[in-house]
């Protein structure tokens, strides 16, 4: 032994194949490399889609990354002869979108810009604004987490400007994707450092939620006053000003926030917080209430998994013993 490495003594031991990633059949299919499929009928695939939007907004992402494959192959012909292309592509922006989300889940920015590129020249094709804001929020998130936070907010202003002259009370739909759309530009310019802009945009996501009579999911959204509170906090902690943000989180009632993967992100968000203010015993329960809420959330991203492993560093007295039991479900070595 060399460290805590294994001295190789045969070919094998160095020259194995390495275990196939889950996602790898996504990545087939958005660049080409496997075969189109018959897309069916247009039920069939609205069935589909709506299957595939539930599983990401409850955090199903083992099931997920099983069944996106073949539905995006579907997405995948020339469809220049079908007479329902319109109605194909409304929905070929919510399964790329779909696809781009699970892929930034596991950190593969550059393979979610594809798919949200993908579901941006969907929406482009069908001129619908309402279509066109929801692919842009998600190009919105791919250009950020490639590292481009200016030409993201930049995404995200052009689609605000498409759907800015619709927005109204009675257009529900459109004011939770244009909302939505607004929170997602004031991300990506708290991760560019751009306070200002930060502010603005969420002041008008804020402006903007008051136009809904209440919290829905309308345009699988999850878009309202409570959403735009957990965005705050958000980003408070892209400022990294951990004070802010545990102010926020008191602003936000969890429990009525539309979907589970906005539920987990809440309370993952407050254990950062916490964390991040030397508070490793609530930081680790509020991960426990992050698990509660969306299990495959917690285990399966490398945020979260980081954020137990450091808080087992701090933990060294063992007395938050839950916290060893949660590492042990994530896989994160005590």
């Amino acid at each position: 032994m060399v460290g805590s490495a294994a001295i190789p003594t045969a070919p094998d031991d160095v020259l194995h194949v390495p275990v196939i990633d889950p996602l790898d059949a996504i990545r087939d299919v958005l660049t080409g490399t496997v075969s189109a499929r018959e897309p069916g009928t247009i039920e069939a695939l609205r069935r589909d889609t709506t299957e595939a939007k539930r599983l990401v907004q409850a955090c199903g992402y083992a099931r997920l990354a099983r069944q996106l494959p073949a539905l995006l192959a579907r997405f995948g012909g020339s469809g220049s002869a079908l007479p329902e292309q319109r109605a194909t592509d409304l929905l070929a922006v919510h399964a790329y979108h779909v696809a781009a989300t699970l892929l930034l889940k596991y950190d593969d920015a550059a393979s979610a810009w594809i798919a949200a590129e993908k579901a941006a020249a969907a929406a482009r094709r069908t001129e619908a604004p309402t279509a066109i804001a929801s692919a842009y929020r998600i190009l919105t998130h791919a250009v950020a987490a490639v590292g481009h936070r200016r030409q993201a907010v930049r995404v995200a202003i052009t689609g605000v400007d498409r759907l800015s002259g619709r927005v109204s009370r009675s257009a529900p739909d459109n004011v939770a994707v244009f909302g939505a759309l607004l929170l997602r530009g004031a991300w990506a310019a708290a991760l560019g450092e751009d306070r200002d802009a930060a502010a603005e945009l969420l002041d008008e996501a804020e402006r903007t939620a008051a136009l809904l009579q209440e919290a829905t999911n309308r345009q699988w959204a999850a878009f309202g006053a409570n959403n735009v509170a957990l965005h705050r906090l958000s980003i408070a902690l892209a400022f990294s000003d951990a004070g802010h943000a545990l102010q926020a989180a008191k602003t936000v009632m969890p429990a009525q926030l539309a979907v589970a993967e906005r539920q987990a992100t809440y309370w993952t968000d407050v254990a950062r917080a916490l964390h991040a203010c030397g508070r490793t015993e609530a930081s680790a329960r509020a991960l426990l209430a992050a698990e509660k809420a969306a299990p495959e959330e917690v285990r399966s991203r490398t945020v979260t998994r980081e954020l137990i492993g450091e808080l087992l560093q701090r933990d060294r007295a063992g007395r938050a013993p839950w916290l060893r039991a949660l590492a042990n479900r994530a896989q994160v070595p005590v």
